[in-house]
């Protein structure tokens, strides 16, 4: 039976004197094919001739090894997926610049020109909707509605930041209040307001959209592109 040594050990499991160990990677000490079968062999050469390991303990080495080895090049292939996916996802999203979204949202800043503008699904049955447009002290300063016959499925507005005696309001950021009734009964809804995208840049979270008026907003919250 031929024994070995000590040094063919030590080379065998990636061992280094101390001062060539400070310049290993993670990746170089890490065991790879190669290595498990060199060390299987040497199982079978230094195996006690009375008491041999059973095949089925080699073939369980081999069947975890593998398993193992499968499982790794699986998540090599999904982050290089993911990668792909991200950087497809940014370059379609860049074509998102100078085009207006929806974004499901109660709160804008209106920075003193131009509109804000929106919409609300109106839920099946209901005979009236009610959209305010409320400053920061939490007072009313625009309303619309519709009701009856004027009411369809989903509920358009535009605000031109004025009060209701055409004074300009001025910047600031302002709450949109929508109601919808049947009955005695209402309920609040979260309308779907508008916004310019100005640029696209990727973070930890993902994509982003800087959206006039919302600031970052995450590109899985659009809910129409326009």
């Amino acid at each position: 039976m031929t024994a070995i040594g000590d040094s063919s050990l030590t080379g065998l499991l990636g061992g280094t004197s101390s001062g060539a160990a400070a310049e290993n990677t993670a990746t170089q000490n890490m065991l790879n094919q190669q290595d498990f079968f060199s060390l299987m062999i040497a199982q079978f050469q230094n195996q006690d001739p009375f008491k041999p390991m059973e095949s089925g303990e080699f073939l369980g080495q081999i069947a975890q090894f593998s398993t193992v080895d499968g499982i790794h090049s699986l998540n090599t292939a999904f982050g290089d997926l993911q990668t792909q996916l991200t950087s497809d996802q940014a370059l379609q999203a860049s074509a998102l610049i100078d085009r207006d979204v929806l974004i499901p949202t109660s709160t804008v800043r209106y920075d003193g020109t131009g509109e804000v503008s929106g919409r609300v699904d109106v839920p099946l049955g209901a005979d009236r909707v009610t959209v305010e447009v409320v400053d920061g002290s939490g007072q009313t300063v625009r309303s619309y509605s519709a009701a009856g016959a004027a009411l369809d499925a989903q509920f358009e507005f535009s605000w031109d930041g004025r009060d209701a005696e055409g004074n300009a309001m001025p910047a600031a950021d302002y709450t949109v209040r929508v109601r919808a009734g049947q009955g005695d009964a209402e309920v609040a809804l979260v309308p779907e307001l508008a916004g310019r995208v100005s640029a696209v840049r990727m973070d930890a979270s993902g994509l982003l959209l800087e959206v006039a008026g919302f600031g970052d907003v995450p590109f899985s919250s659009i809910s129409r592109i326009a």
